[in-house]
């Protein structure tokens, strides 16, 4: 996946929180079963995720690798968050 500059606070965002709505969505489904409303979540955010990595990616393993490597920025996005809050708290 090319990378050409830094990615807008948007798409970082955006990002973001599809990772966390697909992990709390899968540990939903995981607990509570499959219904609609967790469904449609799983796929939104596994859109949110995927869509721009099939758009940068010029082949299928690219796509798959880009998948994960967005996936795994948004979870870092989350965490990286989290430490700005505790940082500006008791910084």
């Amino acid at each position: 996946m090319k990378r050409k500059k830094e990615q807008s606070i948007w798409i970082r965002l955006l990002r973001t929180i599809s990772s966390l709505a697909l992990i709390g969505a899968t540990t939903y489904v995981i607990v509570a079963g499959f219904n609609l409303i967790a469904a449609v979540v799983l796929i939104s955010s596994f859109g949110g995720i995927a869509g721009p990595a099939v758009m940068a990616a010029d082949s299928a393993l690219e796509c798959v690798t880009g998948f994960f490597e967005l996936l795994l920025d948004g979870i870092l996005s989350i965490f990286e968050i989290i430490g700005d809050i505790f940082s500006s708290i008791f910084g």
